[in-house]
Protein backbone atom coordinates (compact mmCIF):
# COMPACT_ATOMS: atom_id res chain seq x y z
CA UNK A 1 0.00 0.00 0.00
CA UNK A 2 2.88 2.44 0.40
CA UNK A 3 3.97 2.25 -2.60
CA UNK A 4 0.85 2.80 -4.28
CA UNK A 5 0.19 6.46 -1.86
CA UNK A 6 3.96 6.83 -3.01
CA UNK A 7 3.42 6.24 -6.82
CA UNK A 8 0.09 8.53 -6.00
CA UNK A 9 2.20 11.65 -4.45
CA UNK A 10 4.77 11.13 -6.79
CA UNK A 11 2.64 11.58 -9.92
CA UNK A 12 0.70 14.46 -8.29
CA UNK A 13 3.28 16.31 -7.84
CA UNK A 14 4.07 15.90 -11.49
CA UNK A 15 0.41 16.67 -11.97
CA UNK A 16 0.48 19.93 -10.16
CA UNK A 17 3.98 20.93 -12.06
CA UNK A 18 2.11 20.24 -15.75
CA UNK A 19 -0.91 22.81 -14.28
CA UNK A 20 1.43 25.16 -13.18
CA UNK A 21 3.63 25.73 -15.96
CA UNK A 22 1.12 24.88 -18.86
CA UNK A 23 -2.88 24.83 -18.01
CA UNK A 24 -2.73 27.40 -15.89
CA UNK A 25 -1.36 30.32 -17.95
CA UNK A 26 -3.31 28.69 -20.66
CA UNK A 27 -6.48 28.97 -18.72
CA UNK A 28 -5.79 32.52 -17.76
CA UNK A 29 -5.36 33.76 -21.32
CA UNK A 30 -8.03 31.26 -22.91
CA UNK A 31 -11.02 33.19 -20.01
CA UNK A 32 -9.44 36.86 -21.08
CA UNK A 33 -9.83 36.33 -24.51
CA UNK A 34 -14.15 35.58 -23.61
CA UNK A 35 -13.77 38.05 -20.72
CA UNK A 36 -11.65 40.84 -22.05
CA UNK A 37 -12.67 42.67 -19.40
CA UNK A 38 -10.92 40.73 -16.35
CA UNK A 39 -7.77 41.47 -17.88
CA UNK A 40 -6.18 43.28 -14.74
CA UNK A 41 -6.68 39.52 -12.91
CA UNK A 42 -4.39 37.98 -15.54
CA UNK A 43 -1.18 38.28 -13.74
CA UNK A 44 -2.30 38.37 -9.94
CA UNK A 45 -4.53 34.89 -10.96
CA UNK A 46 -1.47 33.51 -12.19
CA UNK A 47 1.10 34.13 -9.31
CA UNK A 48 -2.19 33.00 -7.36
CA UNK A 49 -2.36 30.26 -8.39
CA UNK A 50 1.19 29.09 -8.94
CA UNK A 51 1.46 29.70 -5.37
CA UNK A 52 -1.92 28.04 -4.14
CA UNK A 53 -0.85 24.59 -6.25
CA UNK A 54 2.62 25.31 -4.18
CA UNK A 55 0.91 24.77 -0.72
CA UNK A 56 -0.65 21.38 -2.12
CA UNK A 57 3.04 20.75 -3.23
CA UNK A 58 4.49 21.18 -0.23
CA UNK A 59 2.20 19.16 1.46
CA UNK A 60 2.92 16.24 -1.09
CA UNK A 61 6.50 16.46 -0.47
CA UNK A 62 6.29 16.28 3.38
CA UNK A 63 3.47 13.21 2.66
CA UNK A 64 6.28 11.39 0.79
CA UNK A 65 8.21 12.00 3.92
CA UNK A 66 5.47 10.69 6.24
CA UNK A 67 4.73 7.47 4.17
CA UNK A 68 8.64 6.84 3.89
CA UNK A 69 8.56 6.95 8.00
CA UNK A 70 5.73 4.49 8.48
CA UNK A 71 7.38 2.42 6.04
CA UNK A 72 10.49 1.72 8.09
CA UNK A 73 7.96 1.92 10.70
CA UNK A 74 9.12 4.62 13.01
CA UNK A 75 6.20 6.70 13.11
CA UNK A 76 5.83 7.92 16.65
CA UNK A 77 5.24 11.37 18.55
CA UNK A 78 8.08 12.56 17.31
CA UNK A 79 6.79 12.21 13.69
CA UNK A 80 3.95 15.12 14.60
CA UNK A 81 6.25 17.89 13.29
CA UNK A 82 5.64 16.22 9.94
CA UNK A 83 1.78 16.77 10.55
CA UNK A 84 2.25 20.26 11.46
CA UNK A 85 4.27 21.18 8.65
CA UNK A 86 1.08 20.04 6.46
CA UNK A 87 -1.34 21.82 8.77
CA UNK A 88 1.10 25.19 8.15
CA UNK A 89 0.79 24.37 4.28
CA UNK A 90 -2.98 23.96 4.29
CA UNK A 91 -3.25 27.15 6.82
CA UNK A 92 -1.18 29.02 3.94
CA UNK A 93 -3.85 27.86 1.38
CA UNK A 94 -7.02 29.00 3.37
CA UNK A 95 -4.72 32.15 4.05
CA UNK A 96 -4.54 32.47 0.02
CA UNK A 97 -8.17 31.76 -0.83
CA UNK A 98 -9.45 34.44 1.93
CA UNK A 99 -7.01 36.90 0.32
CA UNK A 100 -8.17 35.93 -3.32
CA UNK A 101 -12.14 35.47 -1.70
CA UNK A 102 -11.36 39.34 0.11
CA UNK A 103 -9.63 40.95 -3.13
CA UNK A 104 -12.02 39.59 -5.61
CA UNK A 105 -15.40 40.73 -3.49
CA UNK A 106 -14.03 44.40 -3.32
CA UNK A 107 -13.04 44.40 -7.31
CA UNK A 108 -16.82 43.50 -7.56
CA UNK A 109 -16.92 40.04 -8.39
CA UNK A 110 -19.94 38.45 -6.54
CA UNK A 111 -19.27 35.48 -4.71
CA UNK A 112 -21.86 32.60 -7.03
CA UNK A 113 -19.08 33.78 -9.38
CA UNK A 114 -16.28 32.08 -6.73
CA UNK A 115 -18.17 28.82 -5.61
CA UNK A 116 -14.78 26.74 -6.43
CA UNK A 117 -12.52 28.85 -4.30
CA UNK A 118 -15.22 29.03 -1.65
CA UNK A 119 -15.17 24.74 -1.78
CA UNK A 120 -11.52 24.56 -2.06
CA UNK A 121 -11.06 26.99 0.93
CA UNK A 122 -13.75 24.69 3.08
CA UNK A 123 -12.67 21.54 2.18
CA UNK A 124 -8.78 22.35 3.21
CA UNK A 125 -10.59 24.00 6.72
CA UNK A 126 -12.23 20.28 7.27
CA UNK A 127 -9.05 18.95 6.79
CA UNK A 128 -7.10 21.09 9.03
CA UNK A 129 -9.47 20.48 11.15
CA UNK A 130 -9.00 16.58 11.22
CA UNK A 131 -5.23 16.97 11.28
CA UNK A 132 -5.57 19.39 14.81
CA UNK A 133 -7.53 16.76 16.27
CA UNK A 134 -6.00 13.81 15.47
CA UNK A 135 -2.49 15.85 17.09
CA UNK A 136 -4.40 16.95 19.86
CA UNK A 137 -5.97 13.78 20.75
CA UNK A 138 -2.29 12.17 20.22
CA UNK A 139 -0.65 15.22 22.59
CA UNK A 140 -3.45 14.72 25.74
CA UNK A 141 -3.21 10.34 25.47
CA UNK A 142 0.58 11.20 25.48
CA UNK A 143 0.83 13.58 28.47
CA UNK A 144 -1.57 11.40 30.13
CA UNK A 145 1.03 8.01 29.77
CA UNK A 146 3.90 10.29 30.36
CA UNK A 147 2.94 11.25 33.59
Amino acid sequence: MSFALTAALAVGLLVCLFVQVWVLPSAVVGVIAVFPEVDRLAVPAVVWGVVAIACWQAVAVIGLRVVAVVRIGRFDSSSYGLLRAIVGCLLAFIVLVASAFIALTMMGYSPPAMLGLIAAGLLTLVIVVALLMFLGANSVVRQSSQG
